[in-house]
């Protein structure tokens, strides 16, 4: 039996007494904390590996969507609201079940349901929203057809190119399940919903370090609320330029009832009626362009805007749990500080100061990885919005010089015949000259292929190119009537009717 040693009695058995330490111990731990410090800077590589491995471990996982085709089945509404998207799928993602999935077939309420569930569950990333399913150019139209799958085509490449959604194991549930019987398995969680987001949006964020992100939800809800005021003002505009259309429908068919002897008005009015047409083409075209392309970045905004908010209720949360772990260590204190302490007083304070310590941690950990990776985001989708933006609106300005230029075309059909109104007057007074071949020189279009006549550019155009400028699909209903002796003055770039059923909206160059 060891000898008993009065020194034992002076052991401190306060659980809440601060540990004595030997000295040679201590000096150990302090060198080692020396050179630890370094690898441990904010900001350095070795803790965004511990923050983000998705993003260090990207290259190895990859996921690949084509689609294939969009059908539209049931009836108005299904078709507009919920069309089926066809795609294939190649990937060597552990969790998924095969590697090779040909002609799934996903239905646009499915599509809803997973966008549902990701945005939830994945809060460090800005999950790009759906497109729209329909567009305004009409559900059985081609473009539509067209536009539609390429906009799910550019879905489907933004969610493959982010790694934290690559690996979510609820997307290969969702490649993988049967047509028609997809519903999350796990379940996903906002920090506040309801009522309580509501409410704790409307109180001033709080201190964000990173400027970064505290400048850029600002902006992306200025962006929100400026497209949505352009969209508005678009509809409005293209809502007037179809009833300026009608009224110059109007206006041609009057113009055709008024000729008797005189062959111009009825040429003038078919002239007027065909403008009338392509204005209204051209306010639906502007709708399916530009008023179409900021109804998905209205959506994106909103789904960045309402990430970067999220990112805010978890700062609030994160100063609350800080609050509260700070509270309870001081009452741990004041525990200490009495002479007769109750042991159950004792395990409820460390419990309590144990699982505030762990939620703060958790938090902090959290935020970090929220913070780090939404900087890697918002170069991404600025990135996207500026190609989507610019994309849109050189499709809206290519269509509107393509049919300004068909409307040019056509109003160049009857210039002979207005100059030949009246040799006495009119034109004639400022010297235009009335001869043969003045008119036939009047003839000729101003698009040729040597480029555009008004602007005085040597552009060299192929024959196709000229035959989208010079022919369009009005001609079959003009058919404009002139007398036998006049139809020499055509020349070799008159139309022809092969030609006349141009598939609407083909860019010219």
């Amino acid at each position: 039996m060891e000898p008993y040693e009065p020194a034992d009695d002076m052991v401190d058995n306060n659980p809440f007494g601060e540990p004595v330490e030997q000295p040679e111990a201590q000096e150990q731990r302090e060198e080692g904390q020396e050179e630890v410090e370094p690898a441990q800077e904010p900001g350095s590589g070795a803790e965004q590996i511990d923050l983000l491995p998705e993003r260090t471990k990207s290259g190895k996982y990859r996921l690949l969507v084509k689609v294939t085709a969009l059908e539209r089945v049931g009836n108005v509404t299904s078709k507009r609201e919920n069309p089926v998207v066809v795609f294939d799928v190649s990937t060597n993602v552990p969790t998924f079940r095969k590697s090779q999935h040909r002609k799934v077939r996903k239905t646009a309420d499915e599509f809803r349901q997973l966008f549902k569930f990701l945005n939830g569950a994945i809060q460090e990333s800005f999950i790009a929203s759906l497109p729209p399913t329909y567009t305004s150019l009409g559900i059985n139209n081609e473009e539509d057809y067209t536009q539609t799958m390429g906009r799910f085509q550019q879905w489907f490449n933004r969610i493959c190119d982010d790694p934290l959604v690559v690996r979510n194991e609820e997307v290969a549930f969702f490649i993988e399940s049967d047509f028609g019987s997809y519903s999350p398995i796990s379940e996903s969680k906002l920090p506040a919903s309801g009522l309580r987001r509501k409410t704790l949006k409307q109180l001033s964020p709080p201190y964000d370090e990173v400027v970064e992100l505290a400048e850029f939800r600002p902006l992306v809800k200025s962006v929100h609320w400026v497209s949505q005021d352009i969209q508005a003002k678009l509809a409005k505009v293209c809502k007037g330029r179809k009833i300026l259309a009608q009224e110059e429908n109007a206006l041609g068919q009057g113009f055709v009832a008024l000729h008797e002897d005189q062959q111009l008005y009825k040429n003038f009015g078919k002239v007027l009626t065909a403008n009338g047409d392509i204005d209204s083409i051209m306010a639906t075209l502007d709708l399916g362009t530009l008023h179409d392309g900021l109804e998905w970045i209205v959506r994106d905004t909103y789904v960045v805007k309402e990430a970067l908010t999220n990112r805010h209720l978890i700062m609030r949360d994160l100063l609350q749990a800080q609050q509260t772990s700070k509270m309870r260590q001081e009452r741990a204190r004041k525990l200490r500080a009495k002479r007769d302490i109750s042991p159950l007083k004792v395990d409820e304070a460390l419990r309590q100061l144990k699982a505030a310590t762990r939620d703060e941690s958790e938090l902090t950990v959290k935020l970090q990885r929220i913070t780090a990776n939404m900087c890697i985001e918002k170069n991404l989708w600025l990135s996207w919005f500026e190609d989507f933006l610019s994309s849109s609106i050189r499709d809206y300005t290519m269509r509107k010089i393509e049919y300004e230029r068909k409307k040019l075309s056509l109003l160049e059909r009857i210039r002979s015949d207005v100059r030949k109104a009246d040799t006495k007057g009119g034109l004639s007074r400022l010297g235009r000259e009335a001869s043969l071949a003045k008119m036939k020189q009047d003839r000729q279009l101003s698009q040729t292929l040597d480029g555009d006549n008004w602007t005085g550019d040597v552009r060299r155009r192929s024959q196709v190119q000229f035959d989208k400028l010079s022919q369009t699909e009005f001609d079959k209903a003009l058919n404009l009537q002139e007398p036998s002796s006049q139809r020499d003055l055509h020349d070799k770039s008159s139309l022809d009717a092969r030609h006349a059923a141009i598939m609407l909206g083909l860019p010219t160059f």
